[in-house]
């Protein structure tokens, strides 16, 4: 009897966490490509890893118990480095991480919101960053120190800012305005309905699909930098910190590479501002590596 009893509390509790996510996806009119629970299991983990591997996109981090949320976006092949750096090393928000340390990250939920359509390069990277800015400013997630993607002009909103932008527009209206991937989408091997901008738009993407999208990584242990797209092997890099001249933080980031995307920056310009006494960045940034 004790074991049936304890099987039933098991069932319970996984409907009831079923039913808060599924509530929230709801009310948010989020139509994510793959949703995580129970983080804080080694097979969860091992499923972020092999499902987003190549992909790249917007990702959300719920806290199923206060309905709070920290929204991003990973380059191509980094979703399980965000997710990993956000909740398991505590490399990447420090509000998160102050969360999940409070509230267990078994109370907490990873969820991809829209995909990528192409490797993320230097030069497209804007498109991919104008998207997580439109996910900021259209849902207001309060663990984002930043409210604008990227922006060294970014700040923490107060209630009174939040409710004022939630008056202009509507998430429903931000997301029709909201800009595609690239000029002429859809491609043709991703077909979308007519009103339809974004990969995932209000649809469910097909496994088919997300394989059309899915980048594949090399296996040697050197990089590739053909021309329009470089795929960079973080491995070694050390995570840095970018700073705002009045030493308030910008972001931190996983290697150089991460930062150089970000701000849309050199990686050498970088790496010489690390060698120099003040560390100073395209007169506008100072670097450090940060301290783990």
């Amino acid at each position: 009897r004790f074991s049936s009893n304890l099987h039933k509390i098991k069932n319970e509790s996984t409907t009831n966490s079923l039913s808060i996510l599924s509530n929230f996806i709801k009310e948010k009119k989020l139509t994510p490509v793959y949703f995580y629970e129970d983080l804080h299991l080694d097979e969860t983990r091992k499923k972020i890893l092999t499902e987003t591997k190549g992909l790249s996109g917007i990702y959300l981090i719920l806290n199923k118990v206060t309905f709070d949320y920290y929204i991003g976006s990973a380059s191509t092949g980094r979703f399980f480095a965000r997710f990993s750096n956000h909740l398991i090393y505590f490399r990447g928000s420090k509000v998160v991480k102050n969360a999940v340390r409070k509230y267990k990250l078994s109370n907490f939920a990873f969820l991809i919101l829209e995909l990528f359509p192409e490797l993320v390069t230097k030069e497209n990277n804007k498109k991919l960053i104008d998207r997580e800015d439109l996910y900021l400013k259209s849902l207001l997630p309060n663990y984002n120190i930043l409210t604008e993607a990227g922006s060294s002009f970014g700040y923490k909103h107060t209630e009174i800012d939040r409710i004022k932008i939630k008056s202009n527009y509507s998430l429903e209206r931000k997301l029709k305005i909201g800009m595609p991937f690239w000029p002429h989408w859809p491609p043709a091997a991703l077909p979308v309905g007519p009103n339809e901008s974004g990969v995932n738009r209000g649809k469910k993407l097909s496994p088919e699909t997300i394989e059309k999208i899915r980048v594949p990584f090399p296996t040697g242990a050197d990089s590739l930098d053909k021309g329009t797209g470089t795929l960079n092997m973080t491995k070694n890099s050390k995570p840095i910190t970018l700073f705002n001249l009045d030493r308030t933080v910008f972001g931190e980031y996983n290697s150089i590479t991460d930062a150089a995307n970000a701000i849309n920056c050199n990686i050498k310009t970088i790496r010489r501002a690390l060698q120099t006494e003040k560390k100073l960045l395209k007169r506008r940034f100072i670097v450090k590596y940060l301290d783990i």
